[in-house]
């Protein structure tokens, strides 16, 4: 036996490599299998014609039934697969037995096959890949599921979603969340987080609605860890054959590899609808017999009932046949918007006209425009819930149309009589005008819609005049000044303004309602602004009138000036003046002025003074509206006049022994308020000698101290006014005052002036 395999290994290794490779003895396959390696690596075209002799024997390399030898027999598929030319025939059956064979087996060997199914889809063959790994994914071994979904993960990693489309292996690929293997579960959930990043989250939250909270809820901490637009955002890092050629020149330049897949990738976000990978489904089949009964109920709760099963049938199918006659269902839902007074009816009906909106798309154009008129004119509820919900029907259903179809409706709209529905109206324009082109709103439309926006933006109300501009400023910024602004000419210049700051910060939209990628930003000063620079600014800056002067908002100082008596008719009247500390504090210095018969002008107080009218009897007095004396304390005391002309003059209280003997009356002077002569203001000397003198009404005398020390001369007589405000002229001296008065003492400066005795 010795001698016989002896001479068999003599001869399998004289045999040529390609008969080698198909021998009974693994050892002779294995060592075919080194030198097709080396075979391989050297020919010098692609097109050589020894690797014709391996295309047949491509398949056998990867079933080989000893694993050493199938682990040799895999470098040299690689090798072929990379240098051949015609490796792309072999793409099919060398995929299919390496995931039956090779996914399983030792990690050395698992890493091979990754890189001859990664080198089949950079030869172009990713479709063929993608089908061999879908149908891996239904392997009744979990090694062989969880290697196809971590193949799918890496070649959409490395080439990225435009090279290998997602569509056809994702629908298989949900399921695998709840799978019971949790390398499986694991795997697929890593997949499903690379396809966020390509598709995003709004692509993709529809394809997986249906997947349970838990699984859900993982998905979400996943997603939110991901920094889009930073290190995670996804770019490509492998290229196809057709692209190492633009690679290398990439390469030569020092401009980063990823630069050459980011545009296509926006390109394949674009195209990638996954409204297009589910199945459309007639929801009208599967309604309830007693739907449109109870949708007429008077019953607020019955309507509800029915509605929120419509609601749950269009959530879990979101793609609904184009070929079915909705128009009943449409009219129902309709009704039930514009007239039913039940607010959670009117909510569960717009989200229902939503979802057929999206399940329609484009054949849903039929019910577009009567959908958005009703939804607009309900906005008058003024309910911020309900006004949410009719904005996002409107927006679901204005696909199914366009600003040529709607404009009619629209300036209807636009001069409706609830203010609300105006604004909401021009808002959702102004959503529609960020999707538009100039080929979309061409200049005949555009005039339509211009009217109504300029017309209110003289309305009363703030929320529609600056919804308004707001739309009037997208305008601007989607179409150009060019378009726009020659419109725009009967506008003064703030509302211009007012325009180009909407277009400034306004974001254009594609058709799906995302923001483009690169809006330019047409928006350029307009001359009529720049002609008038001022104009511009006295508007903005805000004139405020000037404050009056501080001098009005105080009470003025009233100068008393004595009636010239007929005996003294000679004596010049002293200019009127206001007397302040200083000038009083150099009155007290200069020497008592001579006894004259003639006068004396009264130096008014800052403070307000009182009156006293003798004539009455029986006064009252209220000590408890007394203020406080602010005037600085002087031996002298100012006397002033109240500011009205019509005030009431009442009696100070006297003490109760004295005596009240009639007196003339005073006299007023209506334009300085009060005239004091001197026959109303009388200073007598007492009698008894000392340093007092006593205060008096006429004949009547009241015991109060003066402020001044001197030898009595003659009887004086001081008449003491006091005004309605009940502030109390007294004596500077509280300890000399007669206790039994009730005059309130308070430390106040007086003018004493002296009558001549003679």
């Amino acid at each position: 036996m010795a001698t016989n395999g002896g001479i068999d290994d003599n001869e399998w290794q004289k045999l040529p490599c390609d008969q080698k490779v198909q021998h009974k003895a693994w050892k002779a396959r294995m060592t075919g299998y080194e030198e097709c390696v080396t075979l391989f690596r050297t020919q010098n075209s692609d097109q050589s014609p020894e690797f014709m002799k391996y295309v047949s024997l491509m398949k056998k390399f990867v079933i080989d039934s000893n694993e050493n030898a199938r682990e040799k027999a895999l470098d040299a598929v690689f090798a072929f697969v990379e240098e051949a030319n015609i490796a792309a025939k072999t793409v099919n059956e060398v995929s299919s037995g390496i995931i039956t064979k090779c996914l399983n087996a030792r990690s050395k060997m698992k890493e091979r096959a990754f890189d001859i199914i990664l080198m089949y889809i950079e030869i172009e063959k990713q479709v063929e890949i993608t089908e061999e790994l879908v149908k891996g994914l239904e392997n009744k071994q979990p090694k062989i599921v969880q290697a196809c979904l971590e193949l799918l993960r890496k070649g959409l990693s490395e080439f990225g979603s435009k090279v290998l489309p997602i569509k056809p292996f994702l629908k298989q690929v949900i399921p695998l969340l709840d799978d019971r293997d949790k390398t499986v579960r694991d795997e697929s959930k890593l997949l499903i987080v690379e396809i966020y990043k390509w598709i995003g989250k709004q692509t993709l939250m529809p394809m997986i609605q249906n997947v349970k909270p838990i699984q859900m809820q993982e998905l979400q901490t996943e997603f939110d860890k991901l920094d889009l637009n930073g290190i995670d955002k996804p770019r490509q890092t492998r290229f196809l054959r057709s692209q190492q050629e633009l690679k290398q020149k990439m390469e030569e330049t020092n401009i980063p590899s990823s630069v050459i897949i980011e545009d296509p990738n926006l390109d394949m976000q674009e195209d990638l609808d996954p409204f297009e990978m589910l199945e459309p489904v007639n929801i009208l089949e599967r309604l309830s017999k007693e739907f449109y009964e109870k949708i007429e109920s008077k019953q607020w709760k019955d309507r509800k009932e029915v509605l929120d099963d419509l609601l749950t049938l269009l959530t879990q199918n979101p793609k609904l046949t184009s070929d079915t006659d909705y128009s009943e269902l449409v009219k129902i839902l309709k009704k039930i918007i514009a007239k039913d007074s039940n607010i959670p009816v009117v909510l569960v009906a717009a989200k229902c006209l939503t979802a057929l909106a999206k399940g329609l798309r484009k054949s849903f154009k039929n019910y577009a425009i009567s959908v958005i008129e009703v939804c607009l004119d309900r906005c008058r509820e003024k309910k911020t819930n309900v006004i949410e919900v009719l904005r996002e029907t409107c927006d679901a259903t204005y696909p199914g149309t366009n600003l040529e179809q709607f404009s009619e409706v629209a300036v209807t709209l636009l001069t409706h009589k609830t203010p609300i529905v105006r604004q909401c109206t021009q808002q959702f324009l102004t959503k529609c005008f960020a999707m538009a082109t100039q080929n979309t709103l061409p200049k005949k439309i555009l005039k339509i819609y211009l009217s109504g926006l300029i017309k209110n933006t003289t309305e009363a109300d703030a929320s529609v005049r600056d919804s308004a501009f707001e739309s009037l400023g997208m305008l601007w910024k989607c179409l150009g000044e060019k378009h726009v602004f020659p419109n725009l000419t009967d506008l003064d210049d703030l509302k211009l303004i007012k325009i180009k700051e909407y277009a400034e910060k306004s974001v254009l939209l594609n058709l799906r309602g995302e923001p483009r990628s690169n809006a330019p930003i047409i928006v350029s000063p307009t001359p009529a602004v720049t002609k008038k620079p001022t104009s511009i600014e006295i508007p903005i800056i805000k004139s405020v009138p000037p404050k009056p002067a501080p001098v009005i908002k105080k009470k003025p100082a009233v100068v008393v000036i004595a009636a010239a008596p007929p005996a003294a008719a000679a004596v010049p009247a002293a200019k009127p003046s206001i007397p302040t500390n200083e000038s009083i504090e150099e009155k007290k210095k200069e020497s008592r002025p001579p006894k004259s018969s003639a006068p004396v002008r009264i130096a008014p107080s800052r403070s307000k003074q009182t009156l006293v009218n003798t004539s009455l009897s029986n006064p009252k007095i209220n000590s408890a509206k007394i203020r406080p004396n602010t005037a600085p304390i002087s031996k002298s005391a100012t006397i002033s006049s109240t500011q009205s002309r019509n005030q009431r003059l009442v009696p100070i209280l006297l003490p109760p022994s004295t005596k009240i003997r009639p007196k003339p009356p005073l006299s007023i002077n209506r334009r300085s308020s009060i005239d004091l002569t001197a026959s109303n203001l009388q200073r007598q000397s007492t009698s008894t000698g000392g340093s007092t003198s006593s205060l008096s009404s006429t004949n009547t005398q009241s015991s109060i101290p003066c402020t001044r020390l001197q030898t009595p001369t003659s009887s004086t007589t001081i008449s003491i006014l006091r005004s309605v405000s009940n502030d109390i002229i007294s004596s500077p001296t509280p300890s000399n005052s007669n206790p039994k008065s009730r005059i309130p003492v308070r430390t106040m400066p007086m003018t004493i002036i002296k009558k001549s005795s003679a």
